[in-house]
């Protein structure tokens, strides 16, 4: 007796494999992605919120608290040519005023940077068109006549960009 022929108009019998139950949607990994989203979404909120990043917040009667206490000394001018010693010059006569400024190129998250000031303790704003055109704008402002809360709440306006 021969082989049995299948009938090819008929359907096949379903593998053992294609029998097995369909896979549940992965929920749990989700969920752990969302909630760690939420967290660190959180955490910056909060951290902009505290620091006072574009949150416009500052008064002449609060601005002391956003000192970021640079202690060292900027580097010579001479140093550099053109707008960067420029630059340079701006952070020696406003030293003080700098260092009440965040920097919005966010060398304080990327290298440590307590303010403004610190980006010309170290070659840092030699190399940063942000920091340098911070720089510039504070004293500008700052000439006009505007107090130091008055130049901060300007900047983080003009310079306030979100994190990508």
């Amino acid at each position: 007796m021969g082989k049995k022929k299948r009938n090819k108009d008929r359907p096949q019998r379903a593998s053992k494999e294609q029998m097995k139950k369909p896979k549940k949607f992965p929920i749990m990994p989700i969920v752990v992605v969302l909630g760690a989203v939420l967290v660190i979404g959180a955490f910056v909120y909060q951290n902009n919120k505290s620091t006072g990043d574009a949150a416009g917040g500052i008064t002449a009667a609060n601005i002391e608290t956003y000192r970021g206490g640079e202690t060292k000394p900027t580097l010579e001018p001479a140093r550099f040519v053109g707008r960067t010693a420029a630059a340079y010059k701006v952070a020696r006569k406003y030293r003080d005023l700098l260092d009440y400024m965040y920097c919005y190129c966010y060398c304080a998250r990327s290298i440590g940077h307590k303010s403004l000031l610190s980006c010309y303790v170290d070659n840092h704003a030699a190399n940063c068109d942000i920091c340098q055109e911070q720089a510039f704008y504070a004293a500008k402002l700052y000439d006009k006549g505007n107090d130091k809360a008055q130049v901060r709440v300007a900047m983080d306006k003009k310079f306030w960009k979100p994190l990508r």
